[in-house]
This record gives structure tokens, C-alpha cells and sequence, in this order.
């Protein structure tokens, strides 16, 4: 059996949810990772890890940072690796070249730390370690490529699952990832490419239950469970 390792850049599919989210009603943000991603394998692969790696924003006021904390409950329930970095606020200067406000022109902003880092740190040592046989880069980031590149010099095979990009969000470049994941061997990159709908059945149960001690983490009420997904995806029909 091959052996399959998942890294997941949490907030790059977060944003295409989100955008998605904001032009259509639909919410897919109580994904099941866990479900999704073993739908992908083929019968010869199995799961040996998946980590989620994420930051909790305390910029986004106490309910967000509820909400995150039960989405990362519910996948450590389903023994998801989850990898948590930062956020630290930045000053930045205005550059709007015919703003008129006279006081001091810097704003605040939210910027994530470490998340990058420890995806790619992460993925590099496992190879190192011999902890899998193909990787699946679950991002569109092009900072990762110098990651899979190293990957695949350690004699491991990398490939490519592309967050949902259609015609309603914002289509990313992603030749230099696809480059990176190229196998000189199959003469071909392994890509996935994830599309909206296919999410709908992969949307977790409206409780999760912790494996240990049978205490279960709830949806939070702002998202949607995989029944009324359907029905709005019935009505845009």
C-alpha cells in the first residue's frame, strides 16, 4: 500500500470558502477534511497522516474565535494533526497618493505568522523520516513550492489538491506549484482539483464526538450542515 500524507493550508481554502460563501449564501465551512480527503485516495493509498495547519484570530472579535475553536475540535475528534501558528498586528502606511487626512496615515492589520513555516517544515522532515510515500500539498500558495521541491529530492513523490477555484471566486496561478509537483518518472504532475459541489457531501454531522470520553463539539448555529446545502444548491437550479 502507498502511503499518503495530507497538508492542509487551512486558511488558503478558508478564503475560497469564504469568497464563495459571500456571493452565493452557501456555506461549506464546517468541512470534513477527514471525509473529503479519504473520498480522493485510490485503493492501492492509505491515510498515514493529516495534519490542519491554522491561526486563531483574536482580531475578529470572541464568537470567530469560538467558531474556530469548535472547527478544530471537531477534527481533533477525528484525529486530524492540528498545527496552530499566530497572528500579530502589523502598522502599515497609507499609500493612497491623493489622500487628504492630515494625522498620522498608518493602519493596523492582522497578519498570520508561522503557518507557512510549519506546513513546510513539517512536510519536509516527514520525508525526511520516511513518514510517507506521495504527499498531497492541500493549498494554492505558491510559497510552497521550494518545499516540494525539496520533497522531491528526498526520493518522495508530491503532488497537488487545489481549493475550489470556478468562475464565481478568484481564479490563482498555480504553474509553479504544478511545476513543482511534476514526477519525471510518470511524466506528468499530480494534481486534484476540487470543485464546489463536491463538498456538499462532505460536510460534518451537527455534532462530533471526542473517541476518549464521548463529549461532543456542536456547529456552530452561522454554518450550514450538508442537508441545507442541498436545498439551496436545488433552488440556484
Amino acid at each position: 500500500m502507498q502511503r499518503i500524507s495530507f497538508y492542509i493550508d487551512g486558511f488558503n481554502v478558508y478564503h475560497k470558502i469564504n469568497e464563495y460563501q459571500e456571493i452565493t449564501g452557501i456555506c461549506y465551512k464546517w468541512l470534513n477534511y477527514k471525509s473529503l480527503l479519504e473520498s480522493l485516495l485510490k485503493p492501492d493509498q492509505i491515510i498515514q497522516r493529516i495534519y490542519f495547519f491554522t491561526a486563531i484570530s483574536q482580531f475578529k472579535g470572541p464568537e470567530s474565535v469560538v467558531r474556530h475553536n469548535k472547527y478544530i475540535t471537531a477534527h481533533e475528534n477525528l484525529r486530524i494533526k492540528i498545527i496552530v501558528g499566530k497572528f500579530i498586528r502589523t502598522k502599515l502606511e497609507c499609500r493612497v497618493k491623493d489622500c487628504t487626512y492630515n494625522g498620522i496615515k498608518l493602519f493596523e492589520k492582522a497578519e498570520e505568522k508561522q503557518t507557512d513555516v510549519n506546513l513546510a517544515l513539517n512536510m519536509v522532515l516527514d520525508a525526511r523520516n520516511n513518514q510517507f510515500d506521495l504527499c498531497y500539498l492541500v493549498s494554492s500558495d505558491s510559497d510552497f513550492v521550494p518545499a516540494l521541491k525539496k520533497v522531491k529530492e528526498m526520493g518522495k513523490q508530491c503532488g497537488l489538491i487545489i481549493p475550489p477555484q470556478d468562475k464565481l471566486v478568484k481564479v490563482v496561478k498555480i504553474d509553479e506549484l504544478i511545476n513543482a509537483c511534476y514526477d519525471d518518472k510518470l511524466k506528468t504532475s499530480n494534481i486534484i482539483k476540487l470543485k464546489f459541489e463536491q463538498l456538499v457531501n462532505h460536510i460534518l454531522p451537527l455534532q462530533v464526538f471526542n473517541p476518549k470520553n464521548n463529549i461532543p463539539v456542536s456547529m456552530p448555529n452561522e454554518y450550514m450542515t450538508s442537508e441545507q446545502i442541498k436545498e439551496l444548491l436545488k433552488k440556484e437550479k
